[in-house]
């Protein structure tokens, strides 16, 4: 993925070198000031003596080549340094992962000032490596929220600060504090933590006052309602007392629809049977779709999203080397033996599930509760409301697919899995989690997304054990 160095501040160890620093290929004059093409306005100045980078009344704009360019508007790496915003200053970007300010292998970095500061982006908008980043006593805007990437960032401080998050915090190490802030989430907003995926808030337009999370002043674990670090049955009788006494525990809702009732007792009995929630760290886009599905940008099992990620067959969580009826896990050898998910006797067992329980979902599985595999209504929205561009990505053939909104995602034609073969690249097949369902109630189908360069069907119909690819939805 190609990176573009819109401001690039290089700060060194504190060891008596000479910092470095380039701003499009440029250094500060003897005033410390940057002269940019980007800058369209205002002014950026590197204190050397101070480590000291001023904004004042900046407005830095860059259009990238294409939708998946990274782009940094300031980079900082190594040592410590203090960004001062001052006036009205902007950063904005198109690139798919536009970050406003990352501090790479840094050991502090405050943004401070009088100022508001607003980040505009696709995907997010502070991106810290850094061992601390304080925000404090600025107006804060961004479009997306704030990731500190493959790093472990320590703790997050937010101080006196007024901060508009509209999108994803996420993938913090051991502590998040926020203190004295006023943090207003209008859509979506919340912190996945690393390894347990917590949710602080959803986007209801509330504002938080004071919020600290810590793994040693308590547990991170989405569903352990009673704070013991596990969940159990415990934690099924603990939302119980919680709806039938009337008890206050916000952890109990589990569910995260701003209720506490049987939905919550539910959610808890999915992760005991699902094996717990995996971590919640990927990424998802809001195309501004009708239904307002949110779509992750990855494959299940890929780390890109050119990444052809794993094959799965229908109802089962796991990839596996040969892909026949023989080793189908919901039939006893054959597509007239079905034992789950089935409602005609023709083919098997009758019961008739026609949805896949979460425990049988491959993205809620490998995931977490966050995620489903979509319905057929959803793959069919993004068939009819966006627009298809067959295209290839660092050489991977697939659909560049727009929403309404103008946001952007990749499918790539990852091909399937037949037997012990990897077969028909240049085509995309991707599970639904809803059973096929025609006039002869074919059960030993599901209904998939299947789309080749000039064609896409979102109710195309498959014979189960096929392994196909999973891009996972939000669940909530």
């Amino acid at each position: 993925m190609k990176k573009l160095f819109l401001l690039f501040l290089s700060l060194v160890a504190a060891l008596g070198a000479v910092a470095e620093i380039t701003v499009c290929d440029v250094s500060p004059n003897a005033n410390g000031h940057f002269d940019c093409p980007y800058i369209k306005s205002g002014s950026i100045i590197w204190d050397h003596d101070n480590r000291t980078l001023t904004l004042n009344n900046a407005v830095v704009e860059y259009t990238s080549e294409t939708p998946y360019d990274y782009v940094y508007p300031i980079r900082l790496t190594e040592d410590e340094a203090t960004i001062i915003i001052q006036g009205e200053c902007k950063l904005t970007t198109t690139g798919f992962v536009a970050i406003g300010f990352e501090g790479t292998n840094s050991k502090n970095v405050t943004i401070q000032g009088d100022g508001n500061l607003y980040l505009s982006s696709i995907m997010r908008g502070i991106y810290c490596k850094c061992t601390r980043l304080t925000i404090k006593d600025i107006t804060l805007q961004t479009t997306k929220g704030i990731n500190n990437g493959d790093a472990v960032l320590c703790a997050l401080k937010f101080d006196n600060v007024q901060a508009d998050i509209n999108g994803v915090v996420e993938r913090f190490g051991e502590s998040i504090t926020f203190q004295n802030c006023a943090i207003t989430f209008p859509e979506d907003a919340y912190i996945e933590h690393e390894e347990y995926g917590y949710f602080i808030a959803q986007g209801d337009g509330n504002r938080a006052t004071h919020i600290i999370i810590s793994r040693n002043g308590g547990s991170s674990i989405t569903g352990d309602v009673n704070n013991d670090s596990e969940v159990n049955i415990a934690d099924v009788n603990a939302v119980i007392d919680v709806i039938l006494g009337g008890n206050s525990n916000a952890r109990a809702d589990v569910n995260k629809d701003g209720e506490i009732n049987i939905a919550d007792v539910n959610a808890v009995i999915d992760i005991i049977f699902g094996g717990g929630p995996a971590p919640s760290n990927h990424e998802y886009v809001n195309l501004g779709l009708p239904s307002g599905t949110l779509w992750a940008t990855t494959n299940v099992g890929a780390n890109n999203p050119e990444d052809y990620g794993n094959y799965f067959s229908w109802g089962e969580a796991a990839p596996k080397e040969v892909y026949t009826w023989e080793t189908y896990k919901w039939c006893n050898g054959s597509k007239s033996t079905m034992t789950k998910y089935c409602t005609n006797s023709a083919f098997g067992t009758v019961d008739g599930k026609t949805e896949l329980d979460p425990a049988d979902d491959a993205a809620y599985v490998n995931w977490g509760p966050s995620w489903r595999m979509p319905s057929l209504e959803q793959c069919l929205e993004l068939c009819e409301s966006c627009t298809w561009q067959w295209t290839a990505r660092n050489g991977v053939d697939g659909y560049l697919i727009t929403g309404p909104n103008g946001n952007t995602m990749f499918l790539p034609a990852a091909g399937d899995r037949y037997n012990s073969t990897h077969g028909d690249v240049g085509f995309g097949m991707y599970w639904s989690r809803d059973l096929y369902n025609d006039i002869y109630n074919t059960s030993y189908a599901a209904y998939n997304l299947y789309f080749y360069s000039q064609f896409k069907n979102g109710g195309n119909g498959n014979e189960r054990y096929f392994g196909f690819s999973v891009r996972p939805v939000r669940a909530n």
